[in-house]
């Protein structure tokens, strides 16, 4: 895959608990080093709005609200430390009901980050699962008339 094809990816016909991309995102998250832990997280927690913040994993992440202001939420080492692989599976899979594209640009950003990551058996099983999604979208565009 391309890696300008992965800004590309958009909503599929999978919802966040069939489609296996939240759940190897957060087996990902799990494997990182505490500095891309706090990227993924952050990442994810820009596609969520403050009523999703104060509600998901039992409102693990309403403190977030309290440190971030109109445009810049922040996430800490101590964030990406305490927060376990469950908690952010939750996170994943609604940013992947909310906007999946996300997913793209996390990718990109492993990519420059940490590419050895993504040269794990999670990180490939990441990769081909977007890229599934990825074609399973255009499929759906092209029968539909869409380019």
């Amino acid at each position: 895959m391309e890696r300008a094809d992965l800004e590309d990816i958009v909503v599929t016909t999978q919802s966040g608990e069939d489609s296996p991309v939240p759940s190897l995102f957060a087996r990902l998250y799990a494997q990182s080093s505490l500095a891309i832990r706090q990227k993924l997280v952050a990442g994810l927690l820009r596609v969520t709005g403050p009523l999703a913040l104060a509600a998901l994993a039992e409102g693990r992440f309403s403190p977030f609200l309290l440190r971030s202001s109109a445009d810049r939420l922040v996430v800490t080492l101590e964030d990406a430390r305490r927060l376990t692989e469950a908690q952010v599976l939750v996170l994943a899979r609604y940013a992947w009901e909310a906007s999946p594209q996300v997913f793209g640009r996390l990718a990109q950003m492993l990519q420059s980050e940490d590419p050895m990551l993504l040269r794990t058996l999670t990180g490939a099983l990441f990769f081909l699962a977007l890229g599934m999604q990825s074609r399973a979208r255009g499929r759906i565009r092209r029968g539909r008339g869409a380019p």
